[in-house]
């Protein structure tokens, strides 16, 4: 491990004279141990200590009160019970840290956490401009600038990827089972989850042992969360972690929806794609109040379900961080109809009849350094607004990333905009097409890196997209990609005049790719004639490129349209 602590201590012992304690607890703790802890716990990430020293907590150079809102909320986290890990009666400098590392302290509205902040070396407890607090024991003050010379203060999206994050203190403990604490409860092995989940008010963390676990309550779902404020924690050492694995034939792993959508086979016949419902059921589903709010999962692996993995619905603040998904057949990780989410150091593997990843009819969800392999979409989103894949691997699916417009959820959420593709690496996706014979999916190319379908005013940036076989970058008309085929826009009931009228690609900007060996082996699909590194399938002359470094093109327009 790299010893970062040296510059960081020396920082500190700046603030001894100011301060004898960092935070009044009622138990004195140094500061140069607590600078020193946190050195240690955050050793390979980036400089946000070294940059900020006492100002990574603190207002004033020399630390003291008032506080920042990291360093209010590790004060705090000091003092909560809640934080004690190991139950030994005091929450020590990295329990407390812990505690506070899904938080996002510096309240920027971002939905990016301190971990996130502290791995890619950015300051959690300050954000850019007038809307920092103070904080000290007589209140707030609100509407402060930063103080200068910092560092850089949140993240813009184009770092490279942090290490990851750092395993739980203590994490070989002797917790006790069933054990509940202020907001906390710890599972161990031989523990049901779901009575864990059942017994929690909102807003609680569950802390899991790590381990194998099932359950058997429920014959379609594995987990059910009706609850807003759930955090289901797991347990991870560099040997072991939770594993949640199916328990005989169910087909959904973890299920997090409001309470009156908890029962799914109420509604479908089938929770495979295209969702058949029952008779009587109206179809369609739309984003609705009351939503759910604030559920977390961290550190599990989610193994083996019929249809899908973790499936949110209707909530409104998510963070999926460090799951994997391993086998779950339809889709690994699902959210649909939510909002302000995030999915980070997370894998999706084995969805191989659909999509690894699939961000549906959600709006304001950021997808970052996660990797997708071995499945028919890596990465899937559909009739969604605001969202950002960036930092992410896809490889060996048969589509790197598919960004749809698609007019059996049209009703759900029309539209499909300002989806943007940044910063990642999309290779060697050309795994053979298992999608369900006769499906939509099933029609589209092997060795597709990504595709832009009927999708608006979106940027695809900075990405190194190699060895893809049938193309590298795709953008395209809804229409023109299904002539020919049973879901042609001239015979798909599913095809109302609305869609028609936004199926047309537009106002999307292809800029500083790198693209290499793309669209050398299109297989004799009926699109091969349009096998590029780049390729245009769209009559609308709004797309445009620039500074991209390509081999091989093909437009319709017969050119690339140039940006301004």
């Amino acid at each position: 491990m790299i010893d970062r602590s040296s510059s960081f201590v020396r920082a500190a012992l700046l603030c001894v004279a100011a301060i004898t304690a960092l935070f009044a607890t009622g138990v004195a703790v140094a500061f140069p141990q607590t600078q020193s802890a946190w050195a240690d716990r955050y050793a390979d990430t980036p400089d946000a200590g070294d940059n900020a020293g006492c100002q990574l907590c603190h207002v004033n150079k020399n630390g003291g009160s008032p506080w920042n809102g990291y360093g209010w909320d590790i004060r705090d986290a000091l003092a909560d019970p809640g934080c004690d890990l190991n139950s030994n009666g005091v929450v020590s400098n990295e329990e407390a840290f812990f505690c506070v590392e899904l938080d996002n302290s510096d309240g920027d509205g971002s939905g990016i956490d301190n971990i996130m902040e502290i791995g890619v070396g950015t300051q959690p407890g300050w954000t850019d401009g007038p809307f920092n607090t103070y904080y000290s024991r007589s209140g707030t003050d609100e509407g402060n600038n930063p103080p200068d010379d910092i560092g850089p203060l949140d993240p813009d999206g184009t770092e490279p990827p942090p290490p990851e994050p750092p395993m739980p203190p203590d994490e070989d403990s002797d917790l006790p089972p069933g054990q509940l604490k202020r907001h906390t409860i710890v599972v161990r092995p031989g523990d049901s989850i779901q009575a864990a989940i059942d017994r929690a008010k909102p807003g609680t963390r569950i802390y899991i042992l790590a381990g194998t676990y099932s359950e058997l309550q429920n014959p379609t779902n594995g987990l059910n969360i009706t609850k807003s404020g759930i955090s289901l924690i797991g347990q991870q050492t560099k040997k072991k972690r939770v594993v949640f694995e199916n328990a005989g034939n169910q087909r959904n792993g973890i299920v997090v929806v409001p309470e009156d959508r908890a029962d799914c086979m109420a509604c479908h016949t089938d929770l495979a794609p295209p969702f058949p419902i029952k008779e009587g059921v109206p179809p369609g589903l739309k984003m609705r109040e009351p939503m759910m709010h604030g559920f977390e999962i961290r550190n599990i692996t989610i193994r083996g379900f019929r249809n899908n993995g973790l499936f949110t619905e209707n909530v409104d603040g998510f963070k999926i961080i460090n799951v994997e998904s391993v086998d779950n057949r339809n889709y690994g990780i699902f959210p649909t109809l939510s909002k302000n989410g995030l999915i980070s150091h997370s894998k999706a593997v084995g969805s191989d009849l659909d999509s690894g990843i699939w961000v549906e009819t959600s709006e304001n969800v950021v997808v970052r350094n996660t990797v997708v392999s071995g499945n028919v979409n890596g990465f899937e989103v559909s009739n969604s607004d605001d969202i950002l894949l960036a930092h992410n691997e896809a490889h060996d699916n048969t589509v790197g990333m598919a960004i749809l417009l698609l007019p059996d959820i049209f009703d759900d959420r029309p539209g499909a905009k300002r989806i943007d593709v940044r910063n990642n690496w999309i290779h060697d996706n050309n795994k053979p097409n298992t999608a369900r014979p006769g499906s939509i999916l099933s029609f589209v190319p092997s060795g597709t890196g990504v595709l832009y379908l009927g999708v608006d005013e979106s940027v695809i940036a900075n990405n190194l997209i190699e060895n893809n076989n049938f193309t590298g970058v795709a953008i395209a008309d809804y229409c023109i990609t299904v002539m020919g085929t049973p879901f042609d826009c001239g015979a798909d009931p599913t095809i109302t005049p609305e869609f028609l009228a936004d199926q047309e690609a537009t106002d999307n900007t292809v800029v500083e790719n790198i693209l290499i060996n793309n669209g050398t082996d299109p297989g004799g699909h009926p699109f091969g004639f349009a096998a590029a590194d780049l390729t245009l399938l769209s009559a609308s002359p709004s797309n445009c490129y620039a500074d991209n470094l390509f081999a091989t093109a093909f437009s319709i327009l017969g050119v690339l349209p140039m940006c301004p």
